[in-house]
């Protein structure tokens, strides 16, 4: 703040009432949170008196990560917003643990925005019953996909809402009955794993990539044949292998840790770097999935 109280960034809106205060490491962070819609009057320097009531914590780690040292004066509770790239998000996602934290890899405005208000409406649950938080789980995985468009498209953009004339409504049909013919769960080879990662990637050659992305799926597929290959997977290879825009990505792998499909563990050789593993419980299930599509005859031609 300038000693006539206003913020160093230039003039802004008024913010609205609940909307944190997010301190920044630099002015040019400062300027990127303005980019993204954030109101001048709710950034602060690092270490201004402003940011020592800051619940969230802007920094710009996209070309190096600093120690520990950099998370000394931060609150424990507080949110942190980290942009990064493919070469620093290993030793990000280290520093980052146990803390509530959001990545953005670049400094789109779209993804900055969406970002800061996840970390709000974390900040203001508080850790408090959530009588809907079924329903906010629903808009979690909204904001995931208008993420993914946002990071693909450089924009939201708003379309017709009207559907198509020839559009075929969604018929129960199509949903998967529960297996009564199970089969038992051997471990397919890695190489067909991999054939079938390969085959996938082949549509990118007459169709929009986007049109397909499922990062679920190619994450679950690519860390199923590296433990069959006993290979160790970083957060950022992780990242190239879900097929999908980084900021994308790194939401579906924190996602999928929540929801215990896949484990996090110490790189032994090097304490910047985790690596990510299927959990036991996800890598039975895929590999019941394949002897499942083998007793029904294969994935065909």
């Amino acid at each position: 703040m300038s000693e006539d109280g206003r913020s160093p960034f230039g003039d802004g809106a008024a913010p609205a009432a609940g909307d944190p205060i997010v301190a920044v490491d630099s002015p040019a962070t400062g300027r990127l949170l303005q980019a993204a819609g954030r109101p001048a009057a709710l950034i602060a320097p690092a270490g201004s008196p402003l940011a020592a009531s800051a619940r969230i914590h802007a920094f710009d780690w996209r070309r190096a990560v600093p120690g520990t040292e950099a998370l000394a004066f931060v609150a424990s509770d507080a949110g942190l917003l980290c942009l990064v790239s493919l070469e620093t998000i290993d030793a990000v996602d280290v520093l980052l643990q146990g803390r509530t934290a959001a990545c953005v890899f670049g400094d789109a405005p779209s993804l900055i925005a969406i970002a800061v208000s996840d970390l709000t409406g974390i900040l203001n649950a508080n850790g408090a019953f959530d009588p809907d938080r079924d329903e906010r789980a629903r808009l979690q995985a909204l904001a995931m996909e208008l993420a993914r468009l946002a990071e693909q498209l450089g924009h939201i953009t708003s379309g017709d809402d009207d559907a198509p004339d020839g559009l075929a409504e969604r018929n129960l049909s199509y949903q998967a009955e529960a297996p009564t013919d199970r089969a038992p769960a051997i471990p397919p080879d890695p190489q067909r794993i991999r054939h079938l990662i390969s085959i996938r990637r082949l549509r990118d050659r007459f169709f929009r990539p986007d049109l397909f992305a499922d990062p679920a799926w190619d994450i679950l597929l690519d860390l199923a044949a590296s433990r069959l290959e006993r290979r160790s997977v970083s957060v950022s290879s992780l990242c190239i292998a879900a097929a999908v825009p980084p900021t994308t990505a790194l939401r579906w792998i924190r996602l999928m840790t929540d929801q215990q499909l896949l484990e996090r563990r110490a790189d032994p050789d090097d304490a910047r770097r985790m690596f990510v593993d299927l959990s036991d419980a996800a890598f039975d299930q895929l590999c019941g999935w394949f002897a499942l599509v083998d007793a029904r005859g294969g994935l065909g031609g």
